[in-house]
């Protein structure tokens, strides 16, 4: 477990040389150019998105979940009610809130979305634990979860005036 920690520490490290060009990287990766128009700001949600990192221990959980495939689906119960929790505890650089106060994904549903752990959230007890998760619940020695999830997406502010907007809300 101390290895699982210490990777976290130093892939975050590693990964913090390159919070300069993080706005750069998520303008290419959500093709939003509000990341790059709002520099500071995107800097600043970056190394929160570390933090992040580092509090659902990402790095780690995927190099053990790809390395051992240690990880159980279990049968998974519950609708997403928008909270924000699995978006790395609300410090996911590609998260973004509604009017309602609803979360959603700037990326949701993309290949890259896909490739991360968020394309398989919630595949157990533990994922479920972690964010403290108030709206899924794992149901073990059930059926096998199905494989895909199902979580409604919200449009995304595309105007100069949405975007504004949504910058005031936070």
């Amino acid at each position: 477990m101390k290895a699982a920690v210490a990777l976290d520490w130093l892939m975050a490290g590693f990964m913090g040389l390159f919070v300069p060009v993080g706005p750069i990287v998520a303008t290419a990766i959500s093709r939003d150019p509000a990341y790059l128009r709002d520099y500071r700001r995107t800097v600043l949600k970056g190394a929160r998105h570390l933090r992040g990192q580092v509090q659902s221990r990402a790095f780690s959980r995927y190099v053990l979940y790809q390395r051992n495939r240690v990880f159980r689906r279990e049968a998974i119960v519950g609708e997403c009610t928008h909270c924000g929790n699995c978006c790395m505890h609300k410090s996911c650089i590609f998260l973004d809130w509604s009017e309602k106060g609803e979360s959603r994904c700037r990326i949701y549903n993309t290949p890259f979305w896909k490739k991360l752990a968020c394309g398989r959230y919630p595949e157990n007890g533990l994922d479920i634990a972690l964010y403290r998760c108030p709206s899924f619940a794992s149901m073990s020695g059930s059926e096998p979860a199905p494989r895909r999830r199902v979580i409604p997406l919200v449009p995304v502010a595309t105007s100069p005036t949405e975007a504004m907007q949504r910058q005031s809300m936070q």
